[in-house]
């Protein structure tokens, strides 16, 4: 799938060294502590051949230089058509809300060709960086995660 800006693709073995980009980051952050990741080359390998290996999880590269700046992935969808959506982005790799361009057609296409009726997140809402880019997107905090309805995102206007 393809942005003006960005390519969203299936993960290969070859992406362990951005996962391990993004590992480090996420320590850094102190946003680690709810989701461990391993942090060497060959445990970033290990995560990038278990995400090729799946339908659910897919790179995020710009186009002018081939840079992975992150992932989305649809990690499940539960009894009530939820899909719970996870994300992950390096800030300074991100520019100009390419994250926000991202996830928006990555939830266009869930909620073109998924049968949901909703797409949940379940993020760290201490995380700035990583609850942003869903406030943009027109998704709201309710309980315990942040969620859009299918009738909600048809609503929205960008």
């Amino acid at each position: 799938m393809e942005t003006k800006r960005l390519i969203i693709r299936r993960f290969n073995s070859n992406d362990g060294e951005d996962l391990k980009e993004y590992a480090i980051y996420k320590e850094s952050t102190g946003f680690d502590a709810w989701e461990k990741w391993p942090t060497d080359l060959e445990g970033c390998r290990g995560v990038a051949e278990f995400f090729a290996g799946s339908d659910n999880y897919w790179a995020v590269c710009r186009k002018s230089d081939g840079k992975m700046i992150g992932f989305i992935s649809f990690n499940n969808i539960n009894e009530d058509r939820h899909l719970d959506l996870g994300h992950g982005f390096i800030l300074e790799h991100n520019q100009d809300g390419e994250d926000v361009e991202a996830m928006e057609l990555m939830m266009q296409y869930a909620f073109e060709n998924l049968d949901i009726v909703a797409v949940d997140t379940h993020n760290v809402m201490e995380w700035k960086d990583q609850v942003t880019p869903l406030f943009k997107l027109g998704l709201i905090e309710i309980e315990d995660r942040m969620q859009i309805t299918r009738v909600e995102w048809c609503k929205r206007i960008f």
